[in-house]
């Protein structure tokens, strides 16, 4: 008899690539303004705004575009033609068109764990994006639910557990980010897993204060599995 209600995923960089677009995108942008100040510069310029805008815009790929135009509006000194700013909103659109790509193991997983659990999805960003790329990544079916939410706090993982009829203390969280997938789950009374992924966005990093109880930490996907073996 399985000992958890719900098993919840995270789904960028978790289980289809994300960042990488944003990462070749700020390298764009970069380059794009290198005339004004070194290209390294001009993209940590960038990536300050998006997490000073973070509050205001929340997460996602129309929030970076308007960090993109506000960055670079503040780097020419307000001189950006409308030629340039039109650019900036056509590789934002290109993020938002971009194919899904899965990342390994993740078919194989949740067919896995759906024979006998029941899975969520928990991500954050834009509602209207997130919608497409759960459809487009053709993973629907595995999930009972999809939660798309404005950030990730105990709170939300609380409310979540509630309105899909488990407790928190019978769930579990995997996902790539310590900060939102697994340390707001623990602290809420879950369970956390941590499947590593390549790159990280800076403000997602945290460390895991030794000795956190129900924190697991897994080589990749697959090792939700046997994380979720052992609870059984």
């Amino acid at each position: 008899m399985s000992g958890l209600d719900l098993i919840a995923f995270d789904a960028d960089d978790t289980l289809w690539h994300n960042l990488i677009h944003f990462e070749a995108a700020e390298k764009r942008f970069g380059e794009m303004f290198s005339h004004h100040m070194a290209a390294d510069t001009a993209t940590a310029r960038l990536m300050e705004a998006e997490k000073r805008n973070l509050g205001l815009y929340g997460f996602g790929v129309k929030s970076f575009t308007l960090s993109m135009i506000e960055t670079a509006i503040e780097i020419s000194g307000g001189a950006v033609d409308s030629a340039t700013v039109s650019k900036l909103i056509a590789m934002g659109r290109s993020m938002l068109d971009h194919e899904i790509e899965l990342l390994p193991h993740v078919e194989e997983t949740l067919k896995a764990l759906a024979a006998e659990h029941r899975l969520l999805l928990v991500t954050k960003g834009d509602l209207h994006h997130q919608e497409r790329k759960v459809l487009a990544s053709g993973l629907a079916h595995f999930f009972e639910g999809v939660e798309i939410v404005s950030d990730k706090k105990s709170a939300t993982y609380e409310k979540i557990c509630r309105r899909h009829g488990g407790k928190v203390e019978r769930t579990l969280m995997a996902g790539n980010s310590i900060r939102s997938d697994v340390l707001p789950m623990i602290h809420a009374g879950g369970f956390g897993v941590y499947v590593p992924f390549d790159i990280l966005w800076d403000h997602e990093h945290e460390d895991v204060p030794p000795g956190t109880p129900r924190y697991f930490e897994v080589k990749d996907l697959r090792g939700v599995i046997e994380v979720v073996k052992t609870l059984a």
